[in-house]
């Protein structure tokens, strides 16, 4: 039998019998549009990106070094089981080798946690105003999402640990969260594994932990510190997520990483694509671990960068900007984000809209380098202030 498609109508029938109802109604990640694409869709140059959460100092000059010196080595397949990372990784982490698991982003391992253990009568739960990816991994794989009451400032406890039932499965926390910047406690993090079933697991994403580690005056959980300390009691729910992507600067090269207990990074092992993060990926990362240096200088900036914005635009009236350990800022500028985000493209300087996220009055900033720093603050200034 053949098939053939002469017309839209036609073609969006086949393709609604072809999906199932979960793909069909899904709606896409939506990533930020590259610099160039923008400055050439509206005529302008010069354009500042302060609206994916980058390293403006740019990757780890070990990292790219060890890119170059591996180039010629592209023919061959990546080492599938990303040895020489995990096993400096667990060094540099205090864990054993078979405790730490290679993904194509921390993004990569919540998809696979979702895959490998949470069936078709489990569910996913998280609080509201998170990444979207936690709910995305869950409704691609048909399973269910449940979000719990927050506010920008952070979760509400009581009704995280309240939507907790047998079939629960992964229970999702940023911290810093993104959009928000909000963060968990230890003391909240530990009520939360408290409140968790027995078979389910406390996911801890801790993509901007080594911007929170310069804050060290405020209260937020240490996610290393609280899985070791669950290994070390016999509890082995907890996994921590964190990525190459932010702080090291290697967003382009897709690199995170899992700790848990290695029986359930077994389990993630059963799920994985092969080969799935590539050789130049493995080598800058390995080298950006080391670059301790680059490391500071990045959350130094991130802390200057946050300090600053919140101090200079929280001044505007109707403004409100939110504490953030990350390198970015959540602004509540009191109206409607999306016509404030046209006007400050047409000036060149590019942010996020949270209208995606369920804060549509919202605006994500991210950390400038600092000679770049002085015309987003100025520019957002222009633009919010009434």
């Amino acid at each position: 039998m053949r098939v053939r498609l002469d017309d839209p109508a036609k073609t969006a029938a086949w393709l609604t019998e072809l999906a199932p109802v979960h793909v069909r109604t899904l709606d896409a990640y939506q990533p930020g549009k590259p610099i160039e694409e923008l400055e050439r869709e509206l005529g302008i140059s010069g354009a500042i990106k302060v609206a994916s959460n980058e390293n403006p100092l740019g990757p780890s000059p070990r990292a790219v070094a060890a890119i170059q010196a591996a180039v010629g080595s592209i023919n061959l397949y990546p080492d599938a089981a990303s040895f020489a990372l995990r096993r400096a990784l667990a060094a540099r982490l205090g864990v054993g080798e078979p405790e730490v698991a290679i993904g194509a982003g921390s993004n990569d391992l919540l998809y696979q946690l979702v895959l490998a253990l949470v069936g078709p009568e489990h569910e996913v739960v998280s609080p509201a105003f998170g990444f979207l990816s936690y709910r995305l991994a869950a409704q691609v794989a048909g399973r269910r999402f449940v979000a719990t009451a927050a506010t920008p400032d952070g979760a509400d406890l009581d009704a995280l640990c309240a939507a907790f039932g047998p079939t629960t499965r992964l229970v999702v926390i940023g911290t810093p969260n993104n959009p928000t910047g909000s963060v968990f406690t230890r003391q909240q993090a530990a009520r939360v594994l408290d409140a968790l079933p027995e078979h389910a697991l406390l996911v801890i994403d801790e993509a901007y932990a080594e911007y929170a580690a310069a804050w060290p005056e405020v209260d937020h959980v240490d996610g290393l510190v609280f899985l070791r300390e669950a290994l070390a009691a016999g509890d082995p729910r907890v996994v921590l997520l964190r990525t190459f992507s932010k702080i090291y600067g290697l967003a382009a090269m897709r690199v995170g990483y899992a700790v848990a207990h290695a029986g359930v990074l077994d389990l993630l092992g059963r799920v994985v694509r092969t080969f799935h993060v590539g050789t130049l990926g493995q080598v800058a990362a390995l080298a950006a671990l080391d670059d301790t240096d680059h490391v500071a200088r990045s959350a130094a900036l991130g802390r200057r960068g946050i300090e600053r914005m919140r101090a200079e635009l929280g001044k505007i009236p109707g403004v409100t900007a939110y504490p953030s350990l990350s390198n970015f800022v959540l602004l509540d500028v009191g109206r409607p984000s999306g016509p404030l985000y046209d006007r400050l493209l047409k000036r060149g300087v590019i942010v996020r809209p949270m209208a995606a996220w369920g804060l549509p009055n919202a605006l994500r900033v991210s950390i400038a380098a600092e000679h770049d720093l002085d015309r987003v603050i100025a520019t957002l200034a222009e633009v919010l202030s009434p």
